[in-house]
């Protein structure tokens, strides 16, 4: 094992750990923020909305402000702050901890990429299986709306943009923060459990759950985060739950999106009634399938759950 046993004591205390993701999303939502605000200003300047400025904020209303960018566009500056939040963390980590990029990904130097490609081809065929019988069950919730125009351009930058989007939140909660909670604790459940309710309590801020609400949602993201979370145990990395994680977010940019998704495309469907709750079986079925195809091709060890996870070594 080497994932989580790679944590050395250089820097280990919780608080490094607060002080990196501050430091980290600090410099995402700065540096990383700098073509969305690019594109907005644009937009304000483009559309003359200066002269009207003033009426608005007091009207407390900016949806003037996105109106009339090309969605491809703003999905791109959005998720540009991704790529400046997986180098930050990476960089940070390395000059104060001593780990290297590849180290919260697995352990070692080597990342093995065919378990990306793995995660990323199971997690991809149950959700596009998914999608197949709750359209031939219910044709009359999907509207078909393909665009080449819009499409192609969209795939363009999901298939750019969205494993790095994915890969980060992989890289934080389930290869960092895992790491840091294993070499506090010692136990593979807590670096389990506590990175899955935090990836759950991080989405709080997306639309859907002002739509649908907190409680309502929240099982779907942690019980996403715990079937991801397994995965990187069993497996000794994360390679496969960032390929998971970046074939589910193209799924939902490119196949399907609804009213209040996080991320608004031109997908091919648009869905037109969601039910959160009613989806959980299927979400619970679908986790377990994952974990269950990838136990049987990698020839996972459940019994690895129950190793205690080594105190961080010092360098002597």
């Amino acid at each position: 094992m080497n994932h989580l046993e790679c944590v050395t004591a250089q820097r280990n205390q919780w608080y490094w750990y607060l002080l990196i993701l501050f430091l980290s999303f600090l410099i995402s939502n700065t540096l990383g923020t700098i073509p969305y605000m690019a594109v907005i200003v644009w937009n304000i300047l483009r559309s003359g909305g200066l002269q009207n400025m003033p009426e608005v904020l007091s009207g407390g209303n900016l949806s003037f402000l996105t109106e009339g960018i090309d969605s491809n566009l703003m999905l791109f500056v959005m998720l540009f702050a991704f790529v400046i939040l997986l180098v930050a963390g990476a960089y940070l980590i390395q000059q104060l901890q001593g780990r290297t990029w590849r180290m919260v990904v697995n352990g070692t130097q080597r990342v093995r990429w065919s378990h990306f490609f793995g995660g990323f081809a199971v997690w991809g065929v149950i959700n596009v299986i998914s999608m197949a019988v709750g359209y031939v069950t219910d044709p009359g919730n999907f509207e078909f709306r393909f665009d080449a125009a819009r499409f192609i351009p969209l795939v363009l930058v999901a298939v750019t943009m969205i494993p790095i989007q994915s890969a980060s939140e992989e890289f934080f909660f389930r290869g960092y923060l895992a790491q840091g909670v294993a070499s506090w604790t010692g136990s593979r459940w807590w670096a389990l459990v506590v990175p899955s309710v935090l990836f759950g309590l991080m989405h709080t801020a997306n639309p859907e759950v002002a739509q649908y609400g907190f409680w309502v949602m929240m099982p779907q993201y942690i019980l996403m985060g715990v079937a991801f979370g397994l995965a990187a145990l069993l497996d000794d990395g994360i390679e496969v739950a960032m390929g998971a994680h970046a074939a589910n977010n193209l799924c939902g940019a490119l196949l399907t999106t609804y009213e209040g998704a996080a991320i608004q495309t031109d997908a091919l469907f648009m869905v037109r009634e969601l039910n959160p709750m009613a989806d959980l079986p299927e979400l619970i079925l679908s986790g377990a399938l994952f974990v269950g195809i990838l136990a049987y091709l990698y020839k996972w060890q459940f019994g690895v759950l129950r190793r205690p996870v080594p105190p961080p070594f010092k360098y002597v």
